[in-house]
């Protein structure tokens, strides 16, 4: 029998309105309570004012869509990308020619990220990368996993809950704000495999052997892919006890925590290849980049014998642009997605099967765990369920019938209190999707190609309109969250 899941909610909180936020919620009920009172102490005053509150209710309080932003957050939001646009803010460029010195930076959001070479604690080299504006410091580990289309039920079965004990004890380490899981794939047109095979022939092999070999192999690469797989663990400094006091300590700190951590993520069926070293992140940012070097730059991803020769300064690219619709980098056209809505209903452990295969462009997907914290997770749960009441008693009060889906969505927080007090972890998802092209022609068709394999996926995405250059750098999984802030703050660790 197949492994099923489902009851995945979006948070809502206690307002008694979908969409809303309880401060937007008291917002109103505090004007219209003041327009009725002044209505019926002058009523020409209560029209005056109801002239004025309703415009600006409408503008600065009401959120609309998808991104439930308000009308003036909204004209802010298009003003801001207005500007940047044509005063070219939004633009980058790297050369020997610029005005101003970029150093090492990445463009946009990126830039404040930087490499960090340490010790692994096995006699190697690792990279940890520290953003410099947030404080926080990732790591990344190469993974491969099994998958469940080969695997017997039993051992599947073992895999889910090992996967889920992993991601509930998340809870218990404060000191990780979330975990990202990447998933790169493109075609390569036989590069990959072709230097694979070739590079391993035995010099004693029969010579027919040796024909044969040669002769298959460049036949056969037209329809092989790249498939990269990675776990990210982003760690706040500021949550260790007791704190570091410099960059040193941070990495000692978070290099004594991953051994345990990658014996966690194979007993849940993703064997840890190894951890990302500098140049092997360099190659890969570089490629993303500039996917028209990408089969140059992955051919000896994993070759350390060149890493003095390059530096962090080579990820970059030399030029970025575009609109708010595509970005641009060197010679690769991108477009990003965010996450809207996640499968409804129940589903089987091969749901993000369509969106994760490889296909005839490059795609990136990059999700995003968020662990609530253990000690948070009763009453934030007791809050979700309190605000399904709330909405049944607004429904009731307004007159209005209860849709199925907010019947649903109480007995949702209903059973996720209960699986919490059992032992259930609580935390939140969300996800990235970017899909690269060198050819600008072929854009539509990849964005098509994305956009059906979501639908596949019963997801929902929507596109990153005027955000494009910040979604690329956030689906890249190095410590850039969008859902927190991208500057540092009083409750960020500095060195």
């Amino acid at each position: 029998m197949a492994l099923t899941f489902g009851r995945l909610r979006q948070a809502r909180g206690r307002s008694p309105i979908n969409g809303w936020s309880g401060t937007q919620v008291v917002i109103v009920g505090v004007v219209v309570m003041l327009g009725m009172l002044t209505a019926q102490i002058w009523l020409v005053g209560g029209l005056v004012f109801a002239a004025i509150a309703l415009p600006t209710l409408l503008v600065c309080v009401i959120p609309f869509g998808a991104a439930k932003r308000t009308l003036g957050g909204r004209f802010l939001w298009w003003l801001r990308g207005w500007r940047a646009h044509a005063t070219e803010a939004d633009q980058y460029a790297a050369g020997p020619l610029t005005t101003v010195e970029r150093g090492e930076d990445l463009p946009g959001v990126a830039a404040p990220l930087m490499p960090l070479d340490v010790e692994d604690g096995r006699g190697g080299r690792q990279l940890l990368m520290w953003n410099r504006a947030t404080g926080i410091v990732s790591a990344r580990l190469r993974v491969a996993p099994v998958g469940l289309a080969l695997a017997d039920e039993s051992d599947g079965t073992t895999w889910v809950n090992s996967f889920a004990s992993f991601e509930a004890d998340l809870g218990y380490k404060p000191f990780i704000e979330w975990v990202s899981y990447d998933i790169e794939s493109s075609p390569t047109g036989g590069v990959n495999q072709r230097e694979y095979t070739l590079e391993r022939i035995a010099p004693d092999a029969p010579e027919v052997c040796k024909q044969i070999l040669t002769e298959l192999v460049p036949r056969n690469g037209a329809s092989t892919a790249d498939v990269s797989t990675s776990v990210t663990l982003h760690f706040n400094p500021a949550k260790f006890s007791p704190a570091p006091k410099d960059l040193s300590e941070v990495a000692t700190e978070v290099v004594r925590w991953l051994p345990g951590i990658e014996s966690a993520l194979a007993s849940s069926g993703a064997a840890v290849l190894g951890r990302a070293t500098t140049p092997w992140a360099i190659r890969r940012t570089r490629a993303q980049y500039d996917p028209g070097m990408r089969g140059e730059m992955l051919a000896h991803q994993y070759d350390d014998d060149t890493a003095e020769e390059i530096s962090w300064r080579d990820a970059g690219p030399i030029r970025t642009g575009g609109t708010e619709h595509v970005y641009r980098t060197d010679s690769g056209y991108h477009i990003s997605w965010v996450l809207e809505a996640p499968p409804r209903g129940t589903f089987t452990a091969a749901v993000l099967l369509p969106l994760l295969a490889p296909g005839r462009y490059y795609r990136r997907v990059s999700m995003h765990y968020q662990p609530y914290p253990a000690g948070e997770t009763a009453d934030l749960l007791e809050h979700e369920v309190t605000g399904g009441q709330l909405r049944q008693w607004w429904a009731k009060a307004t007159k209005r019938d209860e849709t199925q889906r907010e019947r649903d969505d109480r007995s949702k927080a209903q059973a996720d209190t209960r699986d919490e007090s059992f032992g259930a972890g609580v935390g939140r998802w969300t996800a990235y999707i970017t899909t690269s092209v060198v050819d600008p022609s072929l854009l539509d068709a990849a964005a098509a190609d994305v956009e059906d394999r979501v639908a596949a996926a019963k997801m929902r995405f929507r596109r990153a309109t005027g955000s494009q250059g910040a979604m690329f750098a956030v689906s890249q999984g190095w410590g850039i969250d969008p859902t927190q802030a991208l500057t540092r703050s009083t409750d960020r660790w500095d060195s």
